[in-house]
């Protein structure tokens, strides 16, 4: 998640969750973001792909859907459950799907046979052979990646996609003009958190002129649904609602958040759960969905 404004709180001191990742451009041994593996966080992602297809009225934005029907290599990396993968291998049988992630909370046994998951970091770069994949998707790491990280992990789905294939980056940020004060607090606690890790959530809305530093892709395209958030923004709007305070009362928040912000856990979560909720009853922040795809040349 992004945000379209430099800075929203001055920064307090924080304390975040601990992921072990080989960073491989400015040499720190640990990457550090909001996600566990308890059954709440994964059915809060198993949720987001569902408000994510709505939004946009399918699963993927590139022009590959004849490639997928007739059969082709998809690899989606940072698969989390595997949601986006289930749907799309059991709608398109012909196809071999594969999904990447470091944490290992897909189904082990339960799935499709033209199905498999590896485990894997990407900033040890992809275990795969340069042009293996016809189609490359990866969302949701705009809270893990810094800006030199983006620039390899793109160079990564490059290599491994096939010359004329498709690569796909799905990043939301948020529209801020209409939030409240509590929900301008919430955020800023996230955003001032990340930039202390050098993840700049901002990123989120121009990736493609990171993108198009890279050679070899033709251009990059943009495909954006925006939502409001909360009962303003109807029946979705409460979906995205509950995402937002789901992921604000995990317990790995309720720690770093609070002490980010410099108030209690009890008063945070109070925050999070209660006065936010009220507050979008009032206001119309939105949240923006970016679909960036682009072709890898063909030679």
């Amino acid at each position: 998640m992004g945000i379209n404004n430099s800075r929203l709180l001055k920064s307090k001191k924080s304390k975040s969750i601990q992921v072990s990742s080989h960073d491989l451009l400015n040499k720190e041994k640990e990457s550090t973001y909001y996600l566990s593996n308890d059954i709440d966080d994964i059915d809060r992602l198993h949720i987001h792909h569902f408000f994510k297809k709505y939004i946009f009225q399918n699963n993927f934005s590139s022009p590959i859907e004849d490639n997928l029907i007739s059969g082709c290599k998809v690899l989606d990396v940072g698969c989390g459950p595997g949601t986006w993968l289930l749907e799309l291998s059991n709608t398109y049988t012909s196809s071999q799907f594969i999904g990447l992630d470091m944490k290992p909370i897909y189904p082990q046994e339960i799935k499709p046979s033209n199905l498999k998951f590896v485990e894997g970091n990407i900033f040890n770069g992809l275990p795969f052979p340069d042009n293996e994949f016809d189609f490359v998707h990866m969302e949701s790491m705009i809270l893990i990646l810094t800006r030199d990280q983006w620039n390899f992990v793109f160079s990564e789905l490059m290599r491994v996609t096939k010359t004329g294939g498709f690569i796909e980056v799905v990043e939301p940020y948020i529209i801020p003009d209409e939030a409240g004060p509590i929900f301008k607090k919430l955020y800023g606690g996230i955003y001032d958190s990340s930039l202390k890790r050098n993840v700049d959530m901002n990123l989120s809305c121009n990736l493609d002129s990171i993108f198009e530093s890279h050679s070899n892709i033709t251009k990059i395209h943009r495909d954006e649904r925006k939502t409001i958030i909360g009962p303003n923004g109807d029946k979705i709007g409460m979906v995205y609602q509950n995402i937002f305070v789901s992921f604000c009362t995990t317990e790995m928040a309720i720690d770093s958040l609070s002490n980010e912000l410099g108030i209690s856990k009890e008063k945070f979560k109070y925050m999070a759960e209660n006065d936010i909720i009220e507050e979008f009853k009032q206001t119309k922040p939105e949240i923006n969905y970016i679909r960036f795809w682009t072709q890898k040349n063909l030679i």
